[in-house]
């Protein structure tokens, strides 16, 4: 099996029983309709995946352009020449990637054929091998959309379930008053990654509502049922993204109103403080001149009167 740095990271020829047999560059050159579904995951990055895509027989020169233009990663679902083109955003699978580091799948399906495109991982290629292995996999074309729309949309929903639990810490933490000096930058961080999700999944949204309208005659009823779920499901997932927008909103006021409370609670006091020692910083200055006429200044014990002077006279403004 390829890896994902090769050019091709998969071509597989189903068997129609959950099953697939790996195919090679030189198994695929050769493939014809006849020989069964084919599917090629591509990765973009290496210019040979391009080169391929260009000398592809079996493609017209849009279809081409449209699946090599990386600049075109708009999700949207079209309809040509008795084929299915997908472009769809999701997570960013790479290890250590950013939840809102969205990155494009562009697949274009007819009858006998599905090609996938990607730069950055986008589904795990390894898992679903395992369900070839396991005879668990799509069985035909129909299958193969429904795997890729599960897959991907799965992704996204389990990042956007992460980033409530991470809300839900936050929230119990400024519950707690157990506020740490970094919480009101993390809540900007994660309203940043949530309205950059919001942003490229809305036009998924629309591209999934097109393609459950989307008639074709290789489509099945179980295929455009569950196109019409996965529209209510992306549909589910940027309503969460808006309800975690305003929780992060509500915590960020709460934090806001939790630091104003604190400095109003410090400046009273530090007007207590000014309060006690201004008056006592005053006597200490009257007494502490070098000039004639000082009360007590003659007696023995005048010192001592003066201190308890300034000592009860402290205790009596804190009071």
């Amino acid at each position: 099996m390829s890896t994902t740095d090769n050019w091709m990271v998969g071509a597989v020829l189903l068997d129609g029983q959950g099953g697939a047999k790996l195919l090679d560059e030189t198994q695929v050159n050769k493939w014809t309709p006849k020989n069964g579904i084919l599917w090629i995951h591509l990765n973009l990055s290496h210019p040979k995946a391009v080169l391929f895509l260009q000398n592809d027989k079996y493609l017209d020169e849009w279809t081409k352009d449209t699946l090599i233009n990386t600049s075109g990663s708009r999700p949207r679902s079209l309809i040509h020449k008795n084929g299915l083109l997908l472009v769809i955003r999701t997570v960013n699978l790479t290890p250590r990637s950013e939840p809102d580091d969205m990155v494009f799948l562009r697949a274009f399906a007819t009858q006998d054929r599905v090609i996938t495109v990607r730069i950055h991982p986008a589904i795990s290629f390894k898992e679903i091998m395992n369900d070839f292995y396991e005879h668990t996999g799509p069985k035909n074309t129909n299958d193969l959309i429904e795997m890729i729309l599960e897959n991907t949309l799965n992704s996204t929903a389990d990042t956007v379930s992460d980033m409530e639990e991470y809300v839900d810490d936050i929230e119990e933490k400024i519950i707690a008053h157990q506020i740490s000096p970094h919480i009101s930058d993390e809540l900007s961080e994660l309203m940043r990654r949530l309205v950059i999700m919001h942003r490229f999944l809305t036009p998924e949204r629309e591209a999934l509502d097109a393609l459950s309208r989307h008639q074709l005659p290789w489509f099945n009823k179980k295929t455009t049922h569950l196109t019409k779920d996965s529209f209510h499901r992306m549909q589910r997932i940027i309503e969460d993204i808006t309800l975690l927008k305003e929780r992060v909103r509500i915590n960020q006021d709460a934090l806001q109103m939790h630091d104003v409370k604190q400095s109003q609670k410090n400046m009273y006091m530090l007007s207590v403080i000014a309060t006690i020692f201004l008056p006592l910083s005053f006597l200490t200055g009257l007494f502490g001149m070098n000039v004639g006429g000082i009360p007590f200044s003659e007696e023995p014990y005048g010192l001592t009167v003066t201190v308890c002077f300034i000592v009860f006279s402290g205790i009596g403004l804190a009071y």
